[in-house]
């Protein structure tokens, strides 16, 4: 019983993935290496940041919650912002929309895999039902929305004129793990309230992004009428 509920989660953190790459087209373009690139990139980006967290942060790991350290370490999320305008202008070809699509999927499924699948393995195949894991295997589709959302707000940042609309978007996107912390420490949220506010503000965020991107696009349109 223990390994179908591990296999349920399993597949409520990553069907999403597959979902999105087969019904959003991109796999008309034989995505399926610049996926795997994308993944690639996110670990070596990871892997950057944590060198300059061990470096520049070193003592922001002690107890409880602060709200100035917390921000300060969050910052280094910016980072990811480079990594993903490095990999989508130098690694991944094709049109725009097909870029940051890969690029968010691709990031996506490989924070997905860091963050969750030893995880599961170690606690959802416990012998204790806990609904902690059907939990935790939800959380993997609001990040799914937050990340093609910084995918597709770090590709138009540096190509559109509408900086002063994008930025604080793609700001939400950057400290979305500083929000849902604060959120979890000042309102003691835990569990499914939780886990509801992630979805609320990564639903935000993407239907944010949408907006900005169709109103680029129509800016873009009228330049080259």
């Amino acid at each position: 019983m223990s390994f179908f509920h591990f296999i349920n989660c399993i597949a409520l953190s990553f069907a999403p993935y597959f979902i999105v790459y087969k019904y959003s087209g991109i796999n008309e373009y034989s995505s399926i290496w610049k996926c795997a690139t994308a993944s690639g990139g996110y670990l070596l980006t990871q892997l950057a940041k944590l060198l300059i967290l061990a470096t520049f942060f070193p003592d922001l790991d002690g107890e409880g919650f602060a709200i100035l350290p917390e921000f300060l370490k969050s910052s280094a999320d910016i980072i990811d912002v480079i990594g993903l305008h490095l990999l989508m202008t130098n690694f991944l070809a094709g049109k725009g929309e097909v870029r940051f699509v890969v690029g968010g999927l691709g990031w996506g499924f490989a924070h997905s895999i860091a963050h969750r699948l030893v995880l599961l393995w170690v606690g959802a195949r416990g012998t204790a039902f806990t609904w902690r894991w059907i939990q935790t295997s939800l959380n993997s589709s609001a990040d799914l929305m937050v990340i093609v959302s910084l995918a597709c707000l770090t590709w138009m940042i540096t190509r559109s004129q509408n900086k002063v609309i994008i930025s604080p978007v793609l700001a939400m996107c950057v400290f979305s793990t500083f929000v849902y912390q604060t959120v979890q420490h000042s309102f003691s949220l835990y569990g499914w309230p939780l886990l509801a506010f992630r979805f609320v503000y990564s639903i935000a965020t993407a239907a944010l992004t949408v907006i900005v991107y169709s109103a680029n696009r129509t800016t873009n349109a009228r330049k080259n009428e």
